[in-house]
């Protein structure tokens, strides 16, 4: 082959092979730019939805804690009526129990009042007398234990 041919050849073949490297080149850095460019787009829709997705989870449980809130805030409501009422009942109780308080000091006196003069009418009457009062007694019990459970 004739050197000159040879370095023609050659110089075709550089020639192809450099406008192939180009073009790769090229390609290559469209091919970058494009998946850059995908990448981006796909990194800016990933950020929306994980943004969308956040906002619908936090506005859920946002909501969740509100309806648990009113549901507490209703118990509370409630405990606080059955407190009211337990209040008004022992307040009712405490009146009932002063009121008795205050019978059974007055029915003590009374019945101090009957016993000293029980021991007065014994200590007068004497013992014939206590004999007499027992006799009474017993008669007057039998007539009111046959009138109460016998008739």
């Amino acid at each position: 082959m004739d050197p000159h041919l040879h370095f023609m050849h050659e110089h075709i073949q550089v020639g192809t092979v450099k406008r192939a490297i180009e073009k790769g080149k090229s390609n290559v850095a469209t091919s970058k730019y494009q998946d850059t460019s995908r990448t981006n787009h796909y990194s800016a829709q990933d950020n929306d939805d994980f943004i969308s997705s956040e906002s619908d989870r936090q506005l859920l449980l946002m909501r969740q804690q509100d309806e648990e809130l009113d549901e507490l805030s209703e118990s509370v409501q409630r405990i606080g009526g059955v407190g009211l009422t337990i209040h008004e009942e022992l307040s009712g109780q405490e009146r009932i129990l002063n009121d008795l308080s205050l019978e059974m000091e007055t029915t003590s006196n009374r019945l101090d009042f009957v016993q000293k003069r029980v021991a007065m009418v014994m200590k007068k009457a004497g013992i014939k007398g206590q004999i007499m009062l027992i006799v009474f007694l017993v008669v007057l019990f039998i007539i009111l234990f046959v009138l109460v459970f016998l008739t």
